[in-house]
């Protein structure tokens, strides 16, 4: 390699770098352009919210991660009086590192799809302080935090989703 092709290697690198930091920064400490929820993390359910509403329930009964502390609520219902009140706020739990993770749930244009989102993490003995997903964790934390969200909620859900479906239409065939 030249010496002038390995200058603009690095000028090309440097650049990348500071594009791409200057971008990331930007990014958490500015958040998205429009709406309540700049830094959520979302899924697109292929069901009613009613449907994931009544999975989160159901895995409540038998999931830790969806059984909280007792004076944490699950599911927060919507204020029906309110038209702007679009979201179902639902808290879930890590019980190993005793973290309540804030979610809400919103039903989509198609109301057989479901956005369900990631917004928080907070201490159980400490709600206030609470640390948002895509802003308060570097890059690879957040994504351990994304993937770990998916893992153990939003998979379940859709598994509770599917087994409920699938036990529906074994009913409707006998």
């Amino acid at each position: 390699m030249t010496k002038k092709t390995k200058k603009y290697l690095i000028i090309i690198l440097t650049g990348f770098l500071l594009f791409w930091g200057c971008e990331e920064f930007l990014r958490r400490k500015i958040g998205g352009f429009a709406g309540s929820y700049p830094f959520v993390e979302y899924w697109n359910i292929k069901a009613s919210e009613q449907e994931v509403t009544d999975a989160i329930k159901e895995l409540n009964k038998t999931n830790p991660n969806f059984q909280l502390p007792k004076n944490i609520k699950l599911i927060s219902t919507r204020d029906t009086n309110n038209e702007r009140d679009y979201w179902q706020y639902v808290n879930l739990y890590y019980p190993d590192t005793k973290e309540i993770v804030h979610t809400w749930t919103r039903p989509d244009f198609d109301t057989t799809v479901t956005t369900f989102a990631f917004v928080s993490l907070s201490k159980v003995d400490n709600e206030a302080d609470f640390r948002l997903i895509n802003r308060d964790f570097w890059y690879i934390a957040n994504k351990r935090q994304i993937s770990k969200f998916k893992s153990t909620f939003v998979d379940k859900i859709q598994e509770q989703i599917d087994k409920k479906r699938k036990s529906d239409t074994q009913h409707l065939a006998r």
